[in-house]
C-alpha cells in the first residue's frame, strides 16, 4: 500500500509516471467542484490500518451523505468538528452546516430504506447519545433514530461492514458480529444476516456460518437463489474460499464454491455485485477483478488486474493496486481501487496473473488506471473513456452517482486532475461533465465523415458540421490501444500532438449527450525514434550534465527539467548525446526524449534525481 508519507516523495514523479499513454480526463472533463472534503483521523477498531478518510457513500433527497474515518470536514482553511457523518448539498459540493448527528464511531457504508429512511453502518456505538451499535436506521432529513428502531448487533469486533438492500426485499448486512436481537430476543449469528428493511425484524432462519475475519461484501443473485459472500474469512459453511455463494433459501448450504484468484496469496476479498444479466464482479486483493456468468455456470468471463506497465510507463512511481469496492450506478458498475498505474483485461477462463510489471503477463492493456474504474455490466470490459485522473495513497472506497449525473468518490485522493492543473482532493471529489449521466436523452447523428493528415508537427483533424451540434469529443487509438479521449471543441477541426503508430481518430457530436455513434478517420504516422535505453545527470563544475546514448532513429533529443515537483518543462534540443543546464537549488528530475522531424519518442526519466 501507499502511504502519505511515500506519495509526499513520489508526488515529484507523477507528472511523468504515464506519458506514453495518452491524455486519461475521459469524460469527466470538467475541473473537481466538490469545495467540501474531509480531515483528521478518527479512531477505527478495523480500518485504523488503511489510509482513507471517506468509506462510504450515499445520494438521497438532493444530498450526498458521508461516511468514514474523519473528525472534520473542511473547505480551504475552514475546519468545522463533525466526526465520521456528514452531509454535502450535491448540487454545490457545500457541507450542509444544519445536518449535525452526533455519531461515536466510524461509518463504513449505508444503504436506503423503501421507507424513506436511511441505514447507516460501521463501527458506532452510539447516535446522539443512544446505543445503538455497529447498525442504525436515522432519518435522512434530520439526522434523529428512526422511530421504533429496536436492532442491536454484538460480539466480536462489532463491526457492519456493508448493507445492501435486494430485490428479494430484504436488507443484508454483513461484517464481524456474533449476536443480533431484533427487540424480540437475541440470538447467536456469525458475521451475515438479514431483516425487514421497514421493520428491523431479523430472518434467523438465514444464518450462514461464517468462521474467522469478517464479510466485507454481499449481493443477491438476480437469475438464481444465491446470496454471494465476499471478505476477509476463512469459511462459508465449511468451504475454505473468499467468495462463496450462499442458498437464500437456506443459510448453511453452498450454492458455488469455484471461485478463483489471480495469485494464492494475500487473498482476501473486498466486495461483490450481481447484476440482473447473469454477471457477478468481485473485486479484491492483488489488485484483481472477476466477472462470472451465471448464464454459463459461473464460468470466468472477464478478469482485470492493475500494476506498472513498462511498455507505457517508463516510472513504476505510479502502479496498480487492490480493488475496495463497486457501485452499480445504470449500466456500469464502479470499482474503486488502490491503483495509480496500468491496466490490462483478459477474456481467458484463468485470471490474469497478478504481476509487479504488467508487460509480462498477457491480457490486454487497456489505459492508465485512477483510483475509480468503470466496466459493463453486461460483460465485464472496462468503458475506456472514463478516467478521470487522480493522486493519492489509499484511493477510492465509496462511490454513488448524484441526481445531476456527477459522481462522487471517497477514500484517500489528494488531488484531481492533469499534472500543472491540478486541485484539492482532499479524500471526497466530486466528478463532473454536463453530459456524463445526465442531460437529455437525444442521442445526436455524428460528423458525415472526418479526415486526419499532418501538418508540420500536429496532426490535424478535421469533419463537416453535424445537425445541431453544439460540441464535438474527440479520441484516438494508437496501435489498437484506445480509444482515448483527446478533447473536445465547438469548432470543425482538432490539433493533436503527431506521434509514430497506426492512429485511428474518432468524432462524436455533442447536444447535451454524446452520440452513441462514431465517425472515425485513420492516420498512419511515420515511424518514430525509439526512447533513449537510459540518461544521467550529475552536477559538474557548477552546471547540470545531462547524457544518454544514442537511441535509433532519432536526429535530436529534447530535455525536460521538473524542479520540487514543478513541471516538467523543456529545457532544450540537441543532435548532441549530452546538455548542459545551469545548476539550481531542490530536487530536480531531468528526463530526455528522441526526436525525429515532428515526432518524438516517450520521454525517459533520468537516474538518480539530484538532491
Amino acid at each position: 500500500m501507499k502511504w502519505r508519507q511515500l506519495f509526499a516523495v513520489l508526488s515529484l514523479l507523477l507528472g511523468m509516471g504515464l506519458a506514453s499513454i495518452p491524455a486519461a480526463n475521459a469524460e469527466i472533463v470538467g475541473e473537481q467542484k466538490a469545495s467540501w472534503g474531509l480531515a483528521t483521523f478518527g479512531n477505527s477498531r478495523t480500518v485504523a490500518n488503511f489510509s482513507a478518510l471517506g468509506w462510504g457513500l450515499e445520494s438521497m433527497n438532493g444530498n450526498i451523505y458521508v461516511g468514514g474515518n474523519f473528525l472534520d470536514v473542511t473547505n480551504g482553511n475552514q475546519t468545522q468538528r463533525q466526526p465520521y457523518f456528514a452531509s454535502f448539498n450535491s448540487s454545490t459540493g457545500a457541507w450542509n452546516s444544519g445536518f449535525r448527528p452526533q455519531v461515536e464511531g466510524p461509518v463504513l457504508a449505508m444503504a436506503k430504506s423503501p421507507d424513506g429512511g436511511l441505514f447507516v453502518a460501521g463501527e458506532m456505538g452510539t447516535w446522539n447519545g443512544t446505543k445503538v451499535g455497529p447498525l442504525v436506521k436515522i432519518n435522512p432529513n434530520t439526522g434523529d433514530i428512526w422511530p421504533g428502531w429496536n436492532t442491536l448487533l454484538s460480539g466480536s469486533t462489532n463491526v457492519v461492514r456493508e448493507v445492501s438492500l435486494e430485490p428479494d426485499g430484504q436488507l443484508y448486512a454483513v461484517g464481524r458480529f456474533t449476536r443480533a436481537n431484533d427487540g424480540a430476543g437475541g440470538r447467536a449469528v456469525s458475521s451475515a444476516i438479514r431483516l425487514n428493511p421497514n421493520t428491523g425484524k431479523i430472518d434467523f432462519s438465514w444464518l450462514p456460518e461464517v468462521q474467522g475475519g469478517s464479510v466485507w461484501g454481499v449481493s443477491k443473485s438476480r437469475t438464481n437463489d444465491t446470496v454471494y459472500l465476499a471478505g476477509w474469512f476463512d469459511s462459508v459453511n465449511g468451504a475454505a474460499n473468499q467468495v462463496v455463494g450462499v442458498s437464500a433459501s437456506n443459510g448453511s448450504q453452498n450454492t458455488w464454491t469455484g471461485f478463483q484468484m489471480n495469485y494464492r496469496c494475500c487473498d482476501n476479498m473486498y466486495d461483490i455485485e450481481a447484476t440482473e444479466f447473469g454477471t457477478v464482479l468481485a473485486v479484491g486483493e492483488q489488485h484483481g477483478a472477476y466477472m462470472y456468468d451465471e448464464n454459463q455456470n459461473m464460468r470466468l468471463i472477464k478478469s482485470h488486474v492493475t500494476s506498472y506497465d513498462s511498455r507505457f510507463q517508463n516510472s513504476n512511481t505510479r502502479r496498480g493496486g487492490d480493488y475496495q469496492e463497486i457501485e452499480r450506478v445504470g449500466n456500469r458498475l464502479y470499482a474503486t481501487c488502490h491503483c495509480w498505474g496500468s491496466h490490462s483485461s483478459s477474456n481467458s477462463t484463468t485470471p490474469i496473473p497478478y504481476s509487479s510489471d504488467l508487460a509480462g503477463v498477457g491480457g490486454d492493456p487497456t489505459g492508465s488506471v485512477n483510483s475509480i474504474i468503470a466496466y459493463d455490466v453486461r460483460n465485464g470490459d472496462r468503458i475506456q473513456s472514463f478516467n478521470p485522473r487522480m493522486s493519492g495513497d489509499i484511493g477510492g472506497f465509496g462511490v454513488t452517482a448524484a441526481p445531476d449525473g456527477c459522481v462522487w468518490v471517497a477514500g484517500g485522493i489528494n488531488s484531481v486532475g492533469q499534472p500543472g492543473s491540478q486541485r484539492p482532493g482532499r479524500d471526497l471529489v466530486r466528478l463532473c461533465d454536463e453530459d456524463f449521466g445526465g442531460g437529455n436523452n437525444n442521442d445526436p447523428v455524428p460528423p458525415a465523415t472526418c479526415t486526419a493528415r499532418a501538418e508540420g508537427a500536429n496532426i490535424e483533424v478535421t469533419w463537416p458540421a453535424a445537425n445541431g451540434a453544439t460540441e464535438y469529443v474527440v479520441y484516438r487509438t494508437v496501435n489498437g490501444n484506445g480509444p482515448f479521449w483527446r478533447g473536445k471543441t465547438s469548432n470543425l477541426s482538432f490539433t493533436d500532438n503527431n506521434r509514430s503508430g497506426a492512429i485511428v481518430y474518432s468524432v462524436k457530436s455533442k447536444i447535451g449527450n454524446r452520440s452513441s455513434a462514431t465517425t472515425t478517420c485513420s492516420f498512419e504516422a511515420a515511424a518514430g525514434p525509439q526512447p533513449v535505453a537510459n540518461c544521467s545527470a550529475t552536477r559538474q563544475n557548477g552546471s547540470i550534465q545531462v547524457t544518454w546514448p544514442a537511441a535509433n532513429g532519432a536526429a535530436e533529443y529534447v530535455v525536460y527539467r521538473t524542479v520540487n515537483g514543478n513541471g516538467p518543462f523543456w529545457r532544450g534540443k540537441t543532435s548532441n548525446l549530452s546538455f548542459t543546464d545551469g545548476n539550481r537549488s531542490g530536487t530536480i528530475v531531468y528526463s530526455v526524449a528522441s526526436k525525429n522531424g515532428p515526432v518524438k519518442s516517450d520521454p525517459v526519466l533520468c537516474t538518480p534525481q539530484l538532491n
